[in-house]
């Protein structure tokens, strides 16, 4: 939830480990998926594939849903009545899931994810150089995270009151899930906000 990044070879290490073992590997991208991270799949990043992954949030569009997907032979192992669900197959949730998939692809969001990413990232890490409570920007695409040095409730507080509704993890992270179809002024403008935050927090502590 911190927005945590992985070493580099640790999730191809870990497919590794699976293959060699006879072990399955399931990807959890219920929030990281869908475009979130610049890619369809957080695991893209690393040119990994998982044997199961569980998919949800984004899915539909804001309908709930929830999705499994697995390998072929995985599935074909599952006797009837092994795998059930209280809401399986509802036709809203699927129509609003299919929709969702083709305005991804059809309206290039996973690669607006990536470029605005890009951008907000790079203006986080500007905001970071000037501002000693900043300790850490972290993510990929539109999914960010800035560790400060204190609790950031303030911060959250002092959002509302700017116009900007932000996240957070645990007591010192402001995790930033912004939507992947914001275009390129509504970032800069976010970004403007968020250093007003930090100012203000700032001048706040030391003066």
């Amino acid at each position: 939830m911190g927005i945590i990044m992985p070493p580099p070879d640790f999730l191809r290490d870990i497919r590794n480990i699976c293959n060699e073992n006879g072990l399955v590997l399931i990807f959890d991208e219920i929030q990281s998926g869908l475009g979130r991270t610049g890619k369809m799949w957080a695991g893209q990043h690393w040119n990994v594939e998982p044997d199961i992954m569980c998919l949800a949030k984004g899915i539909a569009g804001g309908v709930p849903m929830g999705l499994t997907v697995m390998r072929s032979e995985i599935l074909d192992c599952l006797k009837v009545g092994e795998h059930s669900s209280t809401f399986a197959g509802n036709p809203l949730a699927c129509a609003a899931g299919s929709a969702t998939i083709d305005s991804l692809t059809e309206d290039n969001l996973v690669s607006n994810s990536e470029s605005m990413g890009r951008i907000f990232k790079s203006g986080l890490l500007k905001i970071k150089e000037k501002y000693k409570i900043v300790r850490e920007v972290r993510g990929l695409g539109m999914m960010l995270g800035v560790e400060m040095r204190f609790d950031v409730k303030d911060i959250l507080l002092d959002g509302i009151k700017n116009g900007i509704l932000l996240l957070y993890s645990g007591r010192n992270i402001l995790r930033l899930l912004p939507p992947i179809v914001m275009k390129e002024e509504e970032v800069n403008k976010s970004l403007e906000l968020i250093e007003k935050l930090i100012y203000n927090e700032e001048k706040r502590r030391f003066g």
